[in-house]
């Protein structure tokens, strides 16, 4: 014979609504916010722009996966943490992706004509994540704190048939 199920005194994270409207603001205002860093210069912009398109796809696979398996956010940290773990995914993947996005993007060569290299990425690690990370946490916060909000809190009365007296 199974038990009944226990309560659940901390409700899970919920999308706001109308979640169509909401989800976008807040993607625009977390990825948005960043770019307007790079105001004059248009390849880095380019360059935040498509790395944090990467970290919030990554990000919204994890969370619709762990909606899917049953363990929705019950707090927004666990919403950041998403977004920083797609963050740092993104960022040890920096490297190799900007050898060729660069030259795609207009900034192939530097001063002394060479085209951008791997070992030149691969020296530019330390700074994507002294940078990188600020950026992704304070973007999940941002997004966390704009797309979803708390669920329903429990009714007394919905746990008044758990209680067992004592005997």
């Amino acid at each position: 014979m199974r038990a009944p199920p226990i309560p659940q005194r901390i409700p899970p994270l919920a999308w706001r609504k109308p979640a169509f409207v909401w989800t976008p603001i807040a993607l625009a205002l977390s990825i948005g916010w960043p770019v307007a860093a790079f105001y004059d210069d248009i390849t880095p912009q380019r360059l935040v722009i498509i790395a944090l398109f990467v970290v919030f796809a990554l990000a919204l696979i994890s969370l619709g996966l762990s909606y899917a398996f049953g363990r929705a956010p019950k707090s927004r940290r666990i919403v950041v943490l998403h977004v920083v773990f797609a963050g740092v995914v993104a960022m040890i993947a920096a490297p190799l992706v900007l050898s060729w996005l660069v030259p795609v993007l207009g900034g192939g060569e530097h001063e002394g004509g060479e085209p951008f290299s791997i070992a030149m990425s691969a020296a530019t690690t330390p700074l994507v994540v002294i940078v990188g990370l600020p950026v992704v946490l304070v973007s999940g916060i941002v997004f966390a704190w704009t797309a979803l909000k708390r669920g329903t809190p429990p009714q007394p009365e919905d746990y008044r048939h758990d209680v067992q007296p004592f005997r």
